[in-house]
């Protein structure tokens, strides 16, 4: 019996840890697409705006991530 509890924690924990890389993952990558699109190469950036940009988009990814994870795991438990 432990042992199947023990398989299942891990299954849980390899999905949460999958949900929340496809998260972040897309996060990412459609906020450099939003950035990228917002480019006007006659208006230059100040270097701390870009800086400020990347941390910015980095922390929200990973919210997204963390969500995702979530999710997955609520959605797991109803189940």
């Amino acid at each position: 019996m432990p042992a199947l509890a023990s398989a299942r924690m891990l299954e849980t924990t390899l999905g949460c840890l999958k949900w929340a890389a496809v998260g972040f993952v897309v996060a990412f990558a459609l906020m450099k697409l939003f950035e990228a699109s917002h480019i006007h190469d006659d208006i230059p950036k100040p270097a701390f705006k870009i800086r400020q940009t990347k941390r910015a988009t980095f922390v929200l990814s990973t919210f997204a991530g963390m969500l995702s994870a979530l999710v997955w795991l609520l959605v797991q438990k109803l189940d």
